[in-house]
C-alpha cells in the first residue's frame, strides 16, 4: 500500500516536474520573446535616434534656408520698390513721349494737310501746264498753216508783180510804138500835103 502511495506520489511529483519543466520552457520562450522585443525596441530607439538626428539636420537646415529665404524676399523686396521707383519714372517718361509723339503727329497732320493742298495745287499747275502746252501746240500748228499761207500768198504775190511790171513794160513799149506810129503817121501826112 506505501508502495502504491509512494508511486502515486511519484507520478504526481513526474507529472509536477513535467508541468514545471512545460512551465520553465513557457518562461524561457516568453524570455526569449521578451528579449525580442526589447532588442527590437532598442534597434527601433536607435532608428528613432537616427530619424531625429537627421530630422534636427533637417531642421536646422530648413532654419537656415527660411534665414536665407527671408534675407533674399527682403533683398527683393528692396529690389520691388527700386524697380516700382524705376517703372515710375518710365511712366512719366512714356508720358512725356506720348505728349511728344501727340504734338509730333498733329505737325505731321498738319504738314500733311499742307502737302495734300500743294500736291492739289501741283496737280492742277501741271494740268493746267498740260492744257497750255495743247493750246500752245494748236497755236504753233495755225502760225505754220499760217505761215505756210503767207508764204504762198507772197509768193503768189511776187509773181503778181513780175506780171505787173512785165505788162507795164509792154505798156510802155506799146505806148513808145503807138506813138512813133502816130509820128510816123503825121509825117506820112504832111509829106503828101
Amino acid at each position: 500500500r506505501e508502495r502504491d502511495i509512494l508511486n502515486k506520489n511519484l507520478l504526481k511529483a513526474a507529472g509536477a516536474t513535467q508541468k514545471q519543466l512545460h512551465l520553465v520552457k513557457l518562461h524561457e520562450q516568453s524570455k526569449k520573446n521578451l528579449e525580442q522585443e526589447i532588442q527590437n525596441y532598442k534597434d527601433e530607439a536607435q532608428k528613432q535616434r537616427k530619424i531625429i538626428y537627421q530630422l534636427e539636420k533637417e531642421r536646422d537646415r530648413y532654419i537656415n534656408e527660411a534665414s536665407d529665404l527671408t534675407q533674399k524676399v527682403l533683398q527683393h523686396m528692396e529690389d520691388v520698390k527700386v524697380r516700382e521707383m524705376q517703372i515710375f519714372d518710365y511712366k512719366k517718361k512714356i508720358a512725356e513721349a506720348e505728349t511728344k509723339l501727340k504734338q509730333q503727329q498733329n505737325l505731321y497732320e498738319a504738314v500733311r494737310s499742307d502737302r495734300n493742298l500743294y500736291s492739289k495745287n501741283l496737280i492742277e499747275s501741271q494740268d493746267e501746264i498740260t492744257e497750255n502746252k495743247r493750246k500752245l501746240k494748236i497755236m504753233n500748228h495755225q502760225i505754220d498753216q499760217l505761215k505756210e499761207e503767207i508764204q504762198t500768198k507772197e509768193s503768189a504775190l511776187v509773181k503778181e508783180q513780175l506780171e505787173h511790171q512785165r505788162v507795164e513794160k509792154e505798156k510802155e513799149t506799146l505806148k513808145a510804138e503807138l506813138q512813133k506810129m502816130k509820128q510816123q503817121a503825121a509825117e506820112s501826112k504832111a509829106y503828101i500835103e
